[in-house]
């Protein structure tokens, strides 16, 4: 297939609600019937009580005895950006590059994608809609044992199919220490071997779900918000969007080419460069043990004040899984976080207001993340100095919501962590005072600076929840 042939069937398959599923309910209904299985357990336990998982000394850190999966580490942090110029934390050191695939296969003229009924030990509901291959390398080189996942060849031997998407992608920066991960998307055209875990949708249905609370899972949203709506070096092509009206047509036009664009993409990388080049972010190795205003335990990782996030330890059985018991750290966060994009039309065209942000983990600095990124926003909305622009998401008032759904993040590393996704419409000419590291974006230049690696996984998010759900039957 040729570029503008992949890009033309992912169109299609974004507009298709039906396909193998009649409808966004029939994948409901199969989905709930997997829930009622209930084949999991994920029960608390003391971090002293992990199977396998020990403290270790020089500096103090949380280790697998394999010395494979992930390490819970010490950090202090000292930077010029932000209000904050230093804090001390835990955060996840997991060096390997895992696999975040897609598996895709045209059935009946419509590119589907196969998608797994997967469970993880934090999902705030346990089982999530994944990719099709969702593994570290200690997974898939099989350090724990268990089985190597389902489908995975198709994503590691050459030949077994054509790849559509190969890119690295970073991880939260706030949570995670450098980490990257290899999001994919193969197709083949043979028929694949069936599984009762998983079944075929059409982007259409995956856009849909993501429309609805805590269904597509953090590892699915950002290999789907890499799939382009169009080429953006290219004009609308107004016969393939032939009935759709609304935002969805919006956010196509703001995919396509324009001349309409309030910043080139010179523009965009000259602000981002000078953005890491005037802020600083050092991050020094620091024992668990000696972190300002963090408590270590036997029982868990907790910070004085009771805020932020804690570690704790989970003993997971689960049927469905390469490995079917086992005990692991998780990342507990209490409150719900928001995570929000402003946009707004400029010369007619939708603009997405992005905003510079750097995070302890970032592997390069400044990185482009939603306008606004914000955990226990309950807590720090009421502060004297909430984040800038969070009260547009807390009282749109007049202002038109163009998205709204709780999400589940990383349920492999993270307990219970929860985000309201926010698409928020201002109208033309409504004027804001912003600061340098904020900068105004078509969906077209957010694509082509995510396909290098520059925008944050927040963002990327957001991204994957536009789409064109306003299709003909």
């Amino acid at each position: 297939m040729s570029v503008a042939a992949v890009r033309l069937a992912f169109l299609r398959s974004c507009r298709a609600m039906a396909g193998q599923f009649a409808d966004v309910d029939a994948v409901m209904d199969w989905f709930a019937a997997k829930d009622r299985q209930r084949r999991f357990e994920v029960r608390r336990i003391p971090l002293a009580a992990l199977c396998q998982w020990d403290y270790v000394a020089d500096p103090l850190r949380l280790v697998h005895r394999s010395g494979r999966f992930f390490s819970i580490e010490g950090i202090a942090v000292e930077t010029d950006f932000g209000s904050v110029p230093g804090w001390d934390q835990p955060i996840i050191n997991q060096p390997e590059v895992g696999i975040l695939g897609l598996l895709a296969r045209e059935i009946d003229g419509v590119l589907h994608f196969l998608m797994q009924a997967k469970m993880e030990p934090g999902n705030v509901n346990i089982l999530q809609l994944s990719p099709t291959v969702q593994a570290t390398h200690s997974n898939y080189s099989r350090v724990h044992m268990g089985n190597a996942p389902r489908y995975l060849d198709y994503f590691t031997e050459p030949g077994r199919a054509r790849v559509l998407l190969d890119q690295l992608q970073p991880e939260q920066g706030a949570r995670f220490l450098r980490k990257r991960n290899r999001n994919m998307v193969v197709v083949v055209d043979e028929p694949v071997p069936p599984h009762e875990d998983f079944r075929w949708l059409t982007l259409g249905q995956i856009k849909a779900l993501l429309a609805r609370d805590n269904i597509v899972n953090m590892d699915a949203r950002t290999v789907v918000s890499l799939i382009p709506l169009a080429d953006p070096d290219e004009p609308p092509d107004y016969g393939m969007v032939n009935g759709i009206t609304g935002f969805g047509l919006d956010v196509y036009l703001s995919f396509c080419r324009s001349d309409k664009e309030r910043h080139s993409m010179d523009d965009i990388m000259a602000w981002l460069t000078a953005g890491k080049a005037r802020h600083a972010m050092r991050v020094a190795p620091k024992p668990l043990d000696r972190l300002r205003g963090w408590i270590v335990t036997d029982n868990d990782i907790r910070h004085e004040s009771g805020l932020y996030f804690s570690v704790i330890g989970v003993d997971v059985a689960a049927k469905t899984r390469e490995a079917t018991r086992w005990s692991q750290p998780l990342l507990h966060h209490q409150g719900q976080g928001l995570v929000g994009f402003l946009c707004q039309r400029h010369g007619g065209v939708l603009h997405f207001l992005a905003r510079g942000s750097l995070e302890p983990g970032n592997r390069d600095g400044m990185e482009i993340g939603p306008t606004v990124a914000c955990s226990e926003v309950a807590l720090r909305s009421r502060r004297a100095c909430p984040p800038a622009l969070l009260e547009f998401f807390l009282d749109p008032g007049n202002f038109v919501v163009r998205y709204d759904a709780v999400q589940s993040e990383e349920g492999g590393r993270f307990h219970h962590f929860q985000n309201r996704y926010m698409v928020v419409e201002l109208p033309p000419g409504r004027a804001l005072e912003l600061p340098d590291h904020y900068l105004w974006m078509t969906a077209g230049q957010l694509w082509r600076m995510a396909r290098h690696g520059h925008v944050n996984i927040e963002a990327r998010n957001l991204m994957a929840c536009l789409g064109l759900l306003e299709t003909l039957p």
